[in-house]
């Protein structure tokens, strides 16, 4: 079996240049794959009429198909660059930095109201790894026997 030592499971550990290197790659490659379907989504928008379409909007004019392509790429480069600046601007603002405080533990005492059982069934729900709660009829909640420690 072949091992792959170039691979680096650490992205935070890659350099920028390479980061980017696999990123285009990986366009690429969607690329590739997206224009390897055109053909069968052609023959669907065929199917479903949509030639007649391009013809009603005068867009199989050849005049018309060169000013189209420049259009469509001036709003390719306009989407690739703003969403690239804003991806930049949210790495800058907040690479590195904690930004989640940790959760302080809950007293058995102070959950058991919360979820409007008794201490002994807090007791039960915090020791088990799986608990079955069932529903009574008037919206009760209760822990019949279905707390299992397994």
């Amino acid at each position: 079996m072949m091992k792959a030592e170039f691979i680096i499971n650490r992205p935070h550990r890659q350099p920028p240049l390479q980061r980017t290197m696999f990123t285009l790659i990986t366009m690429v490659a969607w690329t590739l794959w997206i224009s390897l379907w055109l053909p069968v989504l052609t023959m669907i928008a065929w199917l479903l009429g949509l030639e007649d379409a391009f013809k009603q909007l005068g867009l199989m004019h050849p005049m018309h198909a060169a000013n189209d392509l420049s259009i469509v790429l001036s709003i390719a480069v306009v989407c690739a660059l703003s969403m690239g600046s804003w991806s930049q601007y949210n790495r800058f603002r907040f690479a590195g930095k904690q930004r989640r405080r940790g959760n302080r533990t809950v007293d058995i005492t102070e959950m058991a109201p919360a979820l409007a059982a008794s201490v002994e069934t807090a007791h039960r729900l915090r020791a088990g790894k799986r608990s079955v709660i069932h529903f009574a009829q008037d919206g009760w909640m209760f822990l019949d026997g279905g707390v299992t420690s397994d």
